[in-house]
């Protein structure tokens, strides 16, 4: 069963190479030093973690399917950052066989597919909460994408990740790493707009209060802002 589901953050700056940044982010940094010790205390059979920088297929979700999940942040100038993790294979069979009863699309991707060979390696979207979420290497890891499809298609694909844990009779924790607004300040990389600050409390707002339904109500134009 699921015991725990969080939104991680994961950018970049919170690594300690960017110890010149880091006090911009002092509270999230300060908040996965938290999760970690929740986890810690769950000691779950296994981690799943879905990033919005795995690769994307338009209208199927991608799963790693290595026997052993690594990465690092080498693009980033900084390959001493690495994470290196089991996978849950029977986990995964699991899944992929209760998303084809919902027609729900799949792609694995292993070393033997070698079109994705490139997209294997565990992207920073999950290298940089793992960082501190993890410092041993004793859970087992299924890392998933996002793809292309509606907002009611992912949550439909959520209930089935749910549906395979309690299935399975595992204790997972869900990692659902991501920024929210990009244009919180002036000179953001999608520049600023006054309307990123609201966006961020609502959504805040409605995790909290657990009615995830209230997302597919969100203005889409409060969300073209953000």
């Amino acid at each position: 069963m699921f015991q725990k589901l969080y939104r991680a953050e994961e950018i970049e700056i919170a690594i300690p190479c960017h110890n010149f940044e880091l006090k911009q982010v002092e509270n999230t940094i300060n908040s996965l030093k938290s999760v970690k010790e929740d986890i810690k205390n769950i000691g779950p059979d296994l981690l799943i973690i879905i990033s919005p920088h795995s690769p994307a297929f338009k209208d199927s979700y991608a799963i790693r399917k290595s026997h052993i999940l690594s990465g690092s942040l080498l693009n980033f100038g900084y390959p001493k950052i690495s994470i290196e993790m089991k996978n849950d294979i029977e986990f995964i069979e699991s899944l992929v066989n209760n998303m084809e009863k919902k027609s729900i699309n799949a792609v694995k991707m292993d070393e033997k597919e070698g079109l994705f060979y490139s997209q294997i390696k565990l992207d920073h979207g999950v290298i940089v909460p793992l960082y501190y979420l993890v410092d041993e290497n004793k859970y087992k890891l299924v890392s998933l994408s996002i793809s292309f499809l509606d907002y009611k298609n992912h949550y439909k694909f959520g209930k089935v990740i749910k549906d395979t844990v309690e299935e399975t009779g595992k204790t997972a924790v869900f990692i659902a790493s991501g920024d929210l607004s990009h244009r919180l300040k002036p000179g953001a990389p999608a520049g600023f707009h006054p309307r990123g600050e609201e966006f961020d409390k609502k959504i805040v707002e409605i995790i909290s209060s657990s009615d995830l339904e209230e997302l597919f109500k969100l203005d889409s134009r409060l969300i073209d802002d953000a």
